[in-house]
């Protein structure tokens, strides 16, 4: 299924719609009948702003601005052409506009037709042999190992590549089969380099708590890439944990606790010498149907809480849950990372960290980021072209 599927009504529909068989105008809106009895309403307005003889023919972009139809759009004349198409003409300036019965029922509002997603697969630790996973050779040589990997991240959020060289740079070698890559104040690539006894706390061998990266910046980077070129530690597995099950998991045992994580908006904000970011957002980003759209949990970078003193408490209950979950072993996947591999997260949606090192050693990654629009782009073209 490609990301992004067609609009499509509630009802099963076949590859051939049924035929019109009449329409009639009420000056504000079109009646139509079809062949299988059911009946649709469009209005007048909707159906000149979606005419296709004023779409692009190449883009099928709209060539005529919404804004400019009269409100009060009307036909002088509405009938069905020997196709079972349905023909309209314009009261205003006499445009005939001729609309498919196969279009108009994909997109027949009036009977429940919405733009249906795939939806995510939700996942914990459990689930570890579901992720998605690939030689890197494999996949630059078939076009179907790409397909089945690029689909498994979109589902799932995670995927991981093996064999990769541990030349530096490479990260941005793979990155560019992905999408382009995003500089930021780090630049295009950053390194992570520890050491046990390093002089830096940047450096070393301590655990890092799951979160998603960067909650100060807006936007935040949506995909970031992780490779290892050196893993000689003992410990310091990747810790990897689904925001949208955890999500999903509060809203149904916990929906008071949902809707504070959701509404109520966290500042996030960092500073050094040369660069300062901060940003506004709540833990939980959700669409208007619900839906969920992003994670930004980076406890690291949230300033103090300011809300209503009667939110407050219960928010810190709320928010707590949420950080308890990530790091549990019910959610919490934890994969010993080799050199030479490498892993990539939906940052808005999954979280990333390590556990501490246990022994002398030394773990140097390359980092950078990509943004999925262009990712979830090459999987439709790639849908397109090998089916899906």
């Amino acid at each position: 299924m490609s990301l992004l599927d067609t609009t499509t009504n509630t009802a099963e529909q076949s590859n051939v719609a049924p035929a019109i068989t009449t329409a009639t105008s009420t000056g504000g809106a079109v009646d139509v009948e079809w062949s299988d009895g059911s009946r649709s309403t469009f209005l007048s307005l909707w159906l000149r702003d979606n005419c296709p003889q004023l779409r692009h023919t190449t883009t099928h972009h709209r060539v005529v601005e919404t804004s400019s139809i009269p409100a009060d759009v009307r036909p002088s004349r509405v009938d069905t052409t020997p196709a079972g198409e349905l023909r309209i003409t314009w009261a205003h300036d006499a445009h005939v506009s001729t609309f498919a019965p196969q279009w108009l029922r994909s997109f027949d509002y009036s009977n429940g037709a919405r733009r249906q997603r795939a939806q995510p697969k939700l996942w914990s630790a459990a689930d570890a042999e579901l992720l998605p996973h690939a030689s890197y050779p494999e996949l630059l040589a078939d076009q179907h190992v790409r397909q089945r990997y690029l689909r498994g991240f979109a589902e799932y959020g995670l995927g991981f590549l093996h064999d990769v060289p541990v030349t530096p740079g490479t990260v941005l070698d793979v990155a560019k089969e992905f999408g382009e890559v995003r500089s930021t104040s780090w630049g295009t690539v950053f390194d992570v380099v520890s050491m046990v006894d390093a002089n830096s706390v940047a450096y070393t061998n301590l655990a890092l708590v799951t979160h998603t990266d960067e909650g100060y910046r807006d936007p935040a980077p949506t995909v970031q890439l992780q490779h290892f070129l050196r893993s000689d530690a003992t410990g310091g597995s990747a810790t990897l944990t689904d925001g949208f099950k955890i999500a999903a998991d509060i809203r149904e045992a916990h929906p008071h606790l949902f809707e504070l994580l959701a509404t109520q908006s966290l500042h996030f904000h960092f500073a050094e010498a040369t660069a300062e970011h901060e940003a506004d957002g709540p833990v939980i980003v959700t669409e208007p149907s619900g839906r969920l759209k992003a994670i930004r949990y980076s406890n690291h970078s949230a300033q103090p809480f300011l809300m209503d003193p009667d939110v407050l408490e219960q928010y810190y209950v709320a928010y707590r849950t949420f950080g308890q979950m990530r790091e549990s072993e019910q959610y919490q996947l934890r994969i010993e990372m080799q050199a030479g591999d490498l892993y990539m997260v939906d940052n808005h949606r999954i979280m990333h960290g390590r556990t501490a090192f246990a022994t002398g050693g030394a773990r140097h990654l390359q980092s950078c980021y990509i943004e999925r629009d262009e990712l979830f782009s090459r999987l439709t073209v790639l849908d397109r072209h090998l089916g899906v």
